[in-house]
């Protein structure tokens, strides 16, 4: 095929189109510097904040006890965005393999791989949404094989079975191999890409890197009604590698009471997600509230008797009635 029939730019990542985006004149790409790639995702939501930015609840119900119920001014969020903008040329790495532009699949979950009968990969689907970025930013362990959060993963050590697992109730024993399911995946994905793709290794075992690839992925993150998650990034960024390794002066300044703020409610955030997950799961639902339409009456029933006993768990009215307004899964308006 000739080159020409070839074209990088704009960009077809959903991000870029999401919610009205597409109504805002921004630099969608191609970029040349991977400092261009970084920045173009906070001037693209910066641009849309002072277009479509007004007050709101967090989308995440669970959320909204963090901001004492009331709505977020979008301008919070603008001003950190701007702080991430000044720290951008502080990130990105010397070394010209890290920053080659690379393409990645946008979606490497098992639904989208074919596997012929002799275990070869014979094809892969969904690519409608891919990009081209520097590699740091590219390079992650997709999220089907990783098991971030779990001690023994992220020091890499050798899954095992627990010693007693033969004594173990049948309940217990289904909940070890699930686990040791999920160790087994994050560490051959590590072993197999350190022993045949060192440059994407490297990128996803130097802790400034996934820093930086994190801080990239929230800034890129649609604003939703949370002003802690990118601020809290930055924190951790600059307290941590940054501060310590940079012969640069770090372009932004928080009160120690506002960094201690942002980060009680970034780990309350954090601990929303895990209970979110642990609902999800009991209520076979995945993160968009999609459930197979043979389990969905199971589902609905797990869901009701959930809510049902929280409501129940509640000493006041005002609890039973946070409870109910802010229950999340239920029918709601889609403001985007």
């Amino acid at each position: 095929m000739d080159e020409s029939e070839f074209s990088i730019g704009p960009s077809s990542e959903y991000l870029w189109w999401y919610g009205r985006r597409d109504e805002i004149a921004v630099n969608r790409g191609p970029w040349l510097k991977s400092e261009q790639a970084m920045k173009s995702v906070g001037h693209r939501e910066l641009a849309w904040l002072e277009k479509f930015g007004i007050p709101r609840y967090p989308r995440e119900p669970l959320y909204r006890a963090f901001y004492n119920y009331q709505e977020v001014d979008p301008q919070v969020q603008m001003q950190v965005l701007r702080d991430y903008l000044n720290i951008v040329p502080l990130l990105i790495p010397e070394q010209a393999e890290l920053t080659k532009p690379t393409i990645r699949h946008p979606d490497l979950s098992p639904s989208n791989i074919f596997v012929s009968d002799s275990g070869d990969i014979t094809g892969l689907i969904d690519w409608q949404h891919t990009s081209v970025l520097p590699l740091f930013l590219q390079a992650k362990i997709p999220k089907h094989f990783q098991n971030w959060g779990d001690e023994d993963s992220e020091n890499f050590r050798a899954p095992r079975l627990p010693e007693n697992f033969d004594d173990l109730q049948e309940d217990e024993q289904m909940s070890a191999i699930e686990t040791y399911r999920r160790r087994q995946m994050h560490y051959f994905y590590i072993g197999y890409t350190e022993r045949l793709n060192k440059i994407q290794f490297q990128a996803i075992s130097k802790p400034h890197l996934v820093m930086a690839n994190k801080l990239y992925d929230t800034a890129a993150r649609p604003w939703e009604g949370d002003n802690t998650s990118l601020k809290a990034e930055i924190i951790k960024l600059s307290r941590g590698w940054l501060g310590k390794t940079s012969s640069h002066t770090i372009p932004i300044s928080y009160t120690e009471r506002e960094i201690a703020q942002c980060l009680a409610i970034d780990e309350k955030q954090q601990e929303a997600d895990a209970q979110m997950q642990t609902l999800r799961d009991c209520f076979i639902t995945n993160i968009d509230g999609w459930v197979s339409s043979e389990l969905y009456e199971q589902a609905k029933a797990r869901a009701e008797d959930v809510r049902e006993q929280m409501i129940n768990a509640t000493d006041t009215d005002q609890e039973r009635k946070e409870i109910e307004e802010n229950w999340p899964f239920q029918d709601h308006v889609e403001i985007d």
